[in-house]
């Protein structure tokens, strides 16, 4: 038995919905997710699915073998334990089957993505060797003066990114580092194991790595962070670093269900191009999140899914000189019938100091870096403007990039400024 991840490849949620008018504030975002959810009661071919899964796939007993290997008090209870999943949200049906009952259902059912679950991991940071800082001094906070917040914030900007909600999925945060004092409102874990399919409050809230302590940080940290007034929520996705493509549906489902939530941040992925979870990812934007995610650490021509998708915004890595970090990763996408080139844009993501587990600082690379400076720099244009459309708040995080003068592959519309978006 193995979980399998099931969805229309082409639904009509994605052939009626437009995203030119869908708002991030709260309001707005618990109509665009009705509506999305509505859409998706009324499809053929999500409810042919449903009922697929519930009368033929369902409707085969778990081998015997199997059902001892649960645990559970008898092997009547094994053989009917519930096998399926759903979110409502992203159209996905999480499912236990065996192998030969995916095949079927692939054969019977040629509209439907019918994918196997595999591993949905952190994108490794090349973290630092030296010793860890006990404090930060102005040199090592170039990566604000590169963004043009140093600047701003000396000519009297005083944006913090105050009011806006940030989901970050990834190992955790360690909330009492004194960069993250009180920013962390709420964590949770994610438990997609088969039967189980549950979201999990924790208090309080932890990192089980490290990496998502450095990435939070950047966001909101006091010092070192771009929108240091942003509240973030912790999805503890990939403890330790690791996790499955069906944690990451379940995590998904959560974070587009949260209607506070307007920007979600994630570093995490699969290498190279995975077929079939586009419209997944597509519907984040759909219900009024800004998703920012990360390209990748394999330089040039090698990119991981979700962040090499279209409708993502996707982000590579610069360096102290304003130019691309040699791992950041980018190039051209040909795909569901599109061609496009990534990253969409560029931040600092070279030697960059953040907060770590337990306290200090250290200087990390990795295109986990140069994210959460988007999704704070996007916070605080939310702040300053929080009626904008998730198109109009795009436009002006690329219209006021700086151009590195290299090629698009490469930078994608320059490196994301601030006093230009403010």
């Amino acid at each position: 038995m193995a979980i399998y991840i099931v969805r229309p490849q082409d639904t009509l949620v994605e052939r009626s919905l437009t995203v030119t008018t869908v708002k991030t504030d709260s309001e707005s975002r618990a109509k665009q997710t009705e509506e999305v959810v509505a859409l998706r009661a009324e499809d053929e071919i999500f409810r042919q699915t449903r009922q697929y899964v519930s009368e033929v796939v369902t409707a085969r007993p778990r081998p015997a073998a199997l059902a001892e290997a649960l645990g559970a008090r008898s092997r009547t209870a094994a053989v009917h334990e519930p096998r399926v999943r759903e979110s409502l949200v992203t159209g996905t049906i999480v499912v236990d089957m065996d192998d030969d009952a995916a095949v079927q259902m692939q054969q019977e059912l040629p509209d439907v993505l019918v994918l196997r679950d595999q591993p949905f991991e952190l994108i490794p940071p090349n973290r630092a060797a030296s010793a860890t800082n006990d404090s930060v001094e102005d040199l090592d906070l170039w990566h604000l003066e590169a963004i043009g917040l140093a600047e701003a914030r000396s000519d009297g900007f005083r944006g913090a990114g105050s009011g806006v909600t940030i989901a970050e999925l990834d190992t955790g945060i360690d909330p009492t580092h004194p960069e993250l004092h009180g920013k962390v409102t709420e964590a949770f874990t994610f438990d997609a194991r088969p039967g189980v399919w549950t979201v999990n409050e924790i208090e309080p809230s932890i990192d089980t790595d490290g990496h998502g302590t450095h990435v939070a940080g950047l966001m909101c940290g006091d010092n070192v962070g771009v929108a240091p007034g942003a509240r973030v929520i912790n999805g503890v996705m990939i403890p330790g670093g690791r996790g499955n493509l069906s944690d990451f549906i379940l995590a998904l489902e959560w974070a587009l269900n949260r209607t506070d939530v307007q920007i979600l941040n994630m570093s995490a992925g699969i290498p190279g191009y995975l077929p079939g979870m586009l419209q997944v990812v597509a519907d984040i934007r759909a219900v009024g999140v800004f998703p920012a995610f990360a390209t990748g650490n394999e330089g040039r021509n090698r990119t991981r899914s979700p962040g090499n998708y279209r409708d993502p915004i996707s982000v590579g890595a610069s360096n102290r000189s304003n130019r691309v970090a040699s791992f950041s990763s980018g190039g051209s996408i040909v795909a569901e019938n599109h061609q496009y080139t990534l990253p969409d844009i560029v931040a600092p993501g070279q030697e960059v100091y953040s907060s770590v587990m337990g306290g200090g600082y250290e200087a990390w690379d990795g295109t986990s870096m140069a994210t959460p400076v988007v999704s704070g720099v996007a916070a605080l244009i939310l702040e300053k403007d929080p009626n904008l459309t998730i198109p109009e708040l795009e436009d002006v995080i690329f219209d006021t990039c700086l151009d590195l003068r290299l090629p698009v592959e490469r930078q994608g519309c320059g490196l994301v400024q601030v006093k230009g978006a403010i």
